[in-house]
């Protein structure tokens, strides 16, 4: 699945209704069929990709190489 490294409080992978359910409260939306748009988000073809999906994307990956370089920094400041 792609909640990689995810878990929820009984140690297991959630499920995607579960992840749903956080995003909708966190942002205030409803999926409305959260089955029917993984279908619909899976069924693209990579060159299909709205330029907001890979714009998100950039920015994830921006955010994930900053904590990491902000994980490392911290370890050498503890040594």
């Amino acid at each position: 699945m792609l909640f990689g490294g995810i878990i929820d409080n009984t140690g297991k992978n959630p499920t995607i209704i579960a992840f749903s359910e956080v995003f909708e409260q966190a942002f205030g939306f409803s999926f409305n069929g959260i089955y029917d748009r993984q279908s619909e988000l899976f069924k693209r073809k990579p060159y299909n990709l709205t330029k907001t999906l890979d714009a998100l994307k950039v920015v994830l990956i921006k955010e994930y190489k900053k904590r990491q370089a902000e994980t490392l920094k911290n370890k050498d400041e503890k040594r």
